[in-house]
């Protein structure tokens, strides 16, 4: 099975190659499967740059290579699904906007940082730091000055 395939958190070698650099970086990072299902999960706090540190997860349902990361803290974003899980590439987007699995887990966590500190100046000065897709409208969000 190729690398990254279905399957990848139960091979070790995979796992480790996936996860290569990720630990240093992250000290504090934990994964295994997740309780309810056969995907795997990954939990981590992220310094966000000038802001508060965040822990998120992020979550691989079985035989996907696409994660759900969820984060606590505010969930006011322009950039958030329904379910409060991060949107951090449109599927449009051209392959060098969007993270792919054999990118690893440590540009994955870079990616999800740079995320949330663009979250957090956006509800500072409601200005959106990078290229961004329009959504549609969320009447939680907090509204522009």
């Amino acid at each position: 099975m190729a690398r990254g395939a279905a399957g990848w958190p139960h091979r070790i070698s995979d796992r480790l190659h996936f996860e290569r650099g990720a630990r240093a970086a992250y000290p504090g990072l934990r994964g295994g499967p997740t309780k309810r299902t056969t995907g795997f999960r990954y939990v981590a706090t992220i310094d966000v740059p000038y802001y508060e540190p965040r822990t998120v997860t992020i979550t691989f349902p079985a035989k996907r290579r696409t994660p759900s990361v969820l984060a606590d803290g505010p969930p006011q974003s322009p950039h958030r699904y329904d379910d409060g899980s991060l949107c951090m590439w449109h599927p449009g987007d051209p392959p060098l906007m969007q993270w792919r699995f054999d990118h690893g887990l440590l540009d994955l966590l870079d990616a999800i940082r740079a995320h949330l500190f663009r979250e957090a100046w956006w509800r500072e000065h409601s200005e959106w730091l990078g290229p961004e897709v329009g959504h549609r409208p969320n009447p939680e969000l907090k509204e522009s000055a």
